[in-house]
């Protein structure tokens, strides 16, 4: 599945979890203010229509990703060039019934919940070395970091408390009908297992499957994609401190995913030892495998150094890759491949940035940031390696996307309209 794409179906999970019970949802305030949080992500990540000109640049790009040169000379690409770098624009507005991305060099930052900006830069370093920067930013109405830290807290705290799994697996059905029956289509909560800690809080347990055959009757390309994708992909990440303690881990094999984490005092805590805050400085490792046609292709021991921000209107996590992982590749492959995969963690490295940002102005919104920087060298080894990806985007783009929209929208509005029961009971 493109990074893109699993990007919206962790933030689809992820804000699922966020809203599941009534503390947590009555802690994100006003039901205005979870509601419009819930529509813009609704709307970005739902059903939308795309202009002429980005629906033909969009296979370009992707095909592009790792060999970008002809694409930096191809002016009618951009819509602005300075030197050595170009940078292409695109906008998006609308509410969950009408959605639309557009080609827009001038668009502003946004500003009403649902705006949304993606900037992407390319920059040529000399040589065959070319660096990516793109950044989305996305408008989500009047939710402050501290309330969704509040939320969080609050979903911590009661998981805390909670001596029954089954009971709190009870809870999330009765409490998000609408969004259980929504993601159930595809993702099955399978395994909630809360265990009181020795030293303290409670150790969580998460465990599900993907059923890819639920979707065959409603989203059938969608359900050939997550077969032939999605369940040949395997990895594991796993979030650690200078000390060597593990905040949590989460992991996926064939269609089963886990989750292991740990609460006290209504936050994230190592999962062994003493109780403690989280750091602002950890670790992630991450391993990853798929196979491709005949190859099986992956990636083992990639650590990133992880910087966490805690500002009062500005909550973000930096994770930057200097360390080259261990490959998975056929041998003559790996051979000719090293100095072109060595390239992107090389100097300052590859980078992801997750950032929540307060509307400071009167009337501003808050905006989820995203970007990521990366420096690729091209080579005729490099067009093989993005080959492999070929198929794979070619087949979402073509069929499974659409679908995976009307799914996520479908599930994320299921979210809304449960959130906003739950907060409406909450304030009676």
């Amino acid at each position: 599945m493109p990074l893109h794409t699993r990007s919206r179906l962790a933030a689809l999970a992820a804000v699922s979890v966020l809203a599941a019970c009534r503390a947590p949802a009555a802690a994100l305030g006003a039901p205005s203010t979870s509601d419009e949080l819930l529509e813009s992500l609704a709307a970005r990540f739902g059903p939308h229509d795309r202009d002429a000109r980005f629906d033909a640049l969009r296979p370009r790009f992707a095909k592009s990703a790792l060999v970008p040169s002809k694409l930096f000379h191809d002016n009618t690409a951009w819509t602005a060039t300075s030197g050595d770098t170009r940078t292409l624009v695109l906008a998006g507005h609308g509410t969950p019934n009408h959605y639309a991305l557009v080609v827009a060099g001038d668009a502003p930052p946004p500003v009403a919940p649902a705006d949304y900006r993606r900037v992407m830069r390319l920059t040529h370093d000399g040589g065959d070395d070319y660096a990516w920067n793109v950044r989305d930013e996305l408008a989500v109405g009047t939710v402050t970091g501290d309330q969704l830290g509040a939320a969080l807290t609050a979903l911590f705290a009661a998981a805390e408390h909670e001596r029954d799994g089954a009971d709190a697996h009870a809870a999330i059905d009765h409490d998000l009908p609408r969004t259980t029956a929504a993601l159930g289509r595809a993702v099955s909560l399978d395994t909630l297992r809360l265990t009181p800690n020795k030293d303290g809080g409670a150790d969580v347990h998460l465990a599900g499957t993907i059923h890819a055959e639920r979707l065959t009757n409603t989203f059938p390309r969608l359900a050939h994609y997550l077969s032939h994708y999605v369940s040949p992909t395997g990895g594991e990440i796993l979030v650690f401190d200078d000390a060597n303690r593990a905040w949590w881990d989460a992991a996926k094999r064939g269609d089963a995913w886990s989750l292991d984490l740990r609460v006290a005092n209504g936050n994230l805590a190592p999962l062994r030892g003493p109780p403690d805050r989280m750091p602002d400085h950890l670790h992630v490792r991450i391993d990853a495998a798929t196979r491709t046609f005949i190859f099986h292709v992956g990636l083992a021991n990639l650590v990133g150094d992880v910087t966490v921000t805690r500002a009062p209107n500005e909550h973000a996590f930096t994770a930057t890759f200097r360390k080259e992982p261990d490959w998975q590749l056929p041998p003559l492959v790996e051979t000719m491949l090293k100095a072109p995969l060595q390239r992107p963690f090389q100097g300052s490295g590859a980078s992801v940035t997750f950032d929540i940002r307060d509307g400071q102005a009167h009337e501003a919104p808050t905006v989820i940031f995203r970007e990521y920087d990366l420096t690729v060298r091209e080579s005729r080894i490099m067009r093989w390696l993005g080959g492999l990806g070929d198929a794979a985007v070619e087949d979402f783009r073509t069929g499974a996307e659409t679908e995976f929209d009307q799914f996520a929208g479908e599930t994320l509005s299921a979210l809304r309209a449960d959130v906003a029961q739950l907060t409406q009971t909450a304030g009676q």
